[in-house]
């Protein structure tokens, strides 16, 4: 069986590795182009591109599929079987004909909740007590398409997006194996049509505190943005990162540091910030960076 992946962000990696692993025939990996990243904006392949070259697959990397070109030639490779994951195009209608078996998406999220781009961090934000990942035969609309495999997955309280990105991504990994061994019987199931969210892009403007809501608020939203790219306050004209924290009950004015221990106010309870980041530095604990900065209570954070 010829199987062609489509990818570019690590999310993906687990499921490409384990296809190469147990053997299956990737002929061809399509990723974003090489683009800059990085403090020093050096051009930076994907890790899907990275690992396809390391392993002697071969490595395409359109802009878009508007080119005849580039759809005839991804139809000359034959494929049975295409899997999409966290590949950052909208694939054409056309295209999605070029495979025998059909083209899947590994999704991470329990759809139709949260189709779109972000929904690890949208569960974390809404304060969902579970997610998972779908398997879906790929339409040309976004997130669409109907389920193959779904398999939940508990949010722990302490889940960050870092930790439900390696778990889930995992899962991923096997349901694709999963389908490799049944694809000749899949059975499909269409979505249902109640309970349809969409996981928006982020914003930078997400990222920022404000403390003028509820700890319970501003814990969550330092989980989905950590480890990147972290939610951000401003202290004496310096951006800092709180990338752990707990809630406290502390009174105060929201904003507004309460004690020596950096505990901070909200509109409702407080957040022990524990671990913290300084521009261009790497993370601390609360006691190095207090080691590092003088607080006292009463200072206001924005």
């Amino acid at each position: 069986m010829n199987v062609i992946f489509m990818g570019t962000s690590s999310f993906a990696l687990p499921t490409l590795k384990t296809l190469v692993k147990k053997g299956h025939n990737v002929i061809a990996v399509y990723t974003q182009p090489p683009r800059p990243a990085g403090r020093g904006k050096k051009i930076k392949i994907s890790p899907i591109g990275q690992f396809a070259r390391e392993n002697k697959i071969d490595v395409f990397h359109p802009e878009n599929f508007s080119s005849d070109n580039d759809i005839n030639a991804f139809q000359s490779l034959n494929a049975d079987l295409v899997f999409v994951i966290a590949y950052g195009l909208l694939l054409p209608q056309e295209l999605l004909k070029a495979a025998k078996i059909g083209f899947f998406n590994v999704h991470a999220s329990i759809l139709p909740r949260w189709r779109g781009a972000a929904p690890i961090q949208r569960a974390l934000l809404s304060g969902d007590i579970e997610t998972g990942v779908c398997i879906i035969k790929l339409e040309a609309s976004l997130d669409t398409g109907p389920i193959v495999f779904k398999r939940r997955l508990k949010i722990k309280k302490d889940d960050n997006t870092g930790s439900l990105h390696e778990r889930l991504s995992d899962l991923g990994a096997e349901l694709a194996l999963k389908l490799c061994k049944n694809f000749n019987s899949l059975q499909y199931t269409r979505q249902e049509t109640q309970g349809v969210t969409y996981a928006k892009k982020i914003q930078k403007i997400e990222t920022w505190i404000n403390w003028d809501v509820s700890a319970s608020s501003v814990d969550r939203q330092i989980r989905a943005f950590a480890p990147v790219p972290g939610a951000w306050f401003q202290l004496e004209g310096e951006r800092i990162k709180i990338l752990e924290s707990r809630i406290g009950d502390g009174i105060g004015v929201p904003g507004q540091i309460i004690d020596s221990h950096l505990q901070v106010a909200c509109k409702i309870g407080s957040i022990f910030p524990t671990i913290l980041q300084r521009p261009g530095r790497s993370p601390l604990s609360k006691e190095e960076f207090l080691r590092g900065y003088k607080v006292s209570p009463g200072m206001s954070l924005s």
